[in-house]
């Protein structure tokens, strides 16, 4: 499944390069100097745009889903990886995060929001370690939940801080064509996040996390776009490494035929 994994991969960051162009087109042309929304089909093209990235995302998905492929639950046949390749791009794109995070909180102490965003930077910080080392857990023989949970609610709590963020910010804003795409992709992030952790949870809903992760790549690369501070945007391009990794890891490790899955140990949970 190598060569359909680059396939896909490579679909999301044609994608997210297609979407960066066209949203810089819109902000260049759509817009007056008073920053304004001027009648333009750039506005159109652009949603329309993400729409069909969405679309065709879950229609190569229900393709391989069609030819009998399916991804296992648990998160080390789905994540688990020894090339030595892999490790350096999971600690790049960590890195490349804890940078971001770094850097937003040395240029952020003037802004009006400073103290959420040393919070956002916090959190990038941590959310930047946690990577490396959540794909690290899933490659042991048995990988520790206790530890894998805490780790991958990290960049849910930064995304989530961020939509905060930017709904505060924006609250007096006419001008919701100006910052739509950000809360659109803040949001897609914090789910395809969210769908991970389903691993270390225990309710993995493969399908749809593979195409959470594929459309959060795209959107976040789109984003860059769009002016905020430098650190944002490291967040926001390591954020899209990390959803291009993991949407390698797991094309490549579909697996033909009926997923054997583990029988689920009645805690009392489920009768509750």
């Amino acid at each position: 499944m190598h060569k359909k994994a680059l396939e896909l991969c490579l679909y999301v960051a044609g994608g997210g390069a297609f979407g960066v162009f066209l949203r810089w087109l819109e902000d260049q042309l759509a817009f007056n100097e008073l920053g304004l929304a001027d009648p333009s089909a750039f506005h159109f093209l652009v949603a329309a745009f993400i729409l069909a990235c969405a679309i065709v995302f879950w229609r190569f998905l229900t393709q391989l889903e069609r030819r009998g492929y399916s991804l296992p639950p648990e998160i080390g046949p789905a994540l688990g990886d020894q090339m030595v390749l892999h490790a350096i791009l999971r600690w790049a794109f960590g890195g490349i995060m804890v940078l971001g995070g770094l850097l937003l909180f040395a240029k952020s102490e003037t802004d009006k929001f400073v103290g959420m965003l040393r919070v956002l930077s916090a959190l990038a910080v941590l959310s930047g370690v946690a990577y490396p080392l959540v794909l690290a857990e899933s490659e042991r023989e048995e990988p520790r939940k206790s530890l894998l949970m805490p780790l991958m609610l990290l960049p849910m709590l930064l995304y989530a801080t961020w939509l905060l963020l930017s709904y505060r910010s924006n609250s007096i804003n006419s001008v919701p064509l100006s910052y739509w795409v950000e809360m659109l992709t803040v949001i897609v992030a914090m789910v395809a996040y969210f769908r991970m952790a389903g691993f270390a949870f225990g309710v993995a809903r493969t399908k749809r996390c593979m195409h959470a992760v594929m459309l959060s790549g795209t959107l976040c690369l789109m984003s860059l776009a769009d002016e905020r501070y430098m650190g944002m945007q490291l967040i926001l391009l390591a954020t899209a490494g990390q959803m291009l990794l993991y949407t390698w890891l797991m094309v490549q490790d579909l697996q033909k035929g009926e997923v054997k899955v583990e029988p689920k140990v009645d805690d009392g949970f489920e009768h509750l």
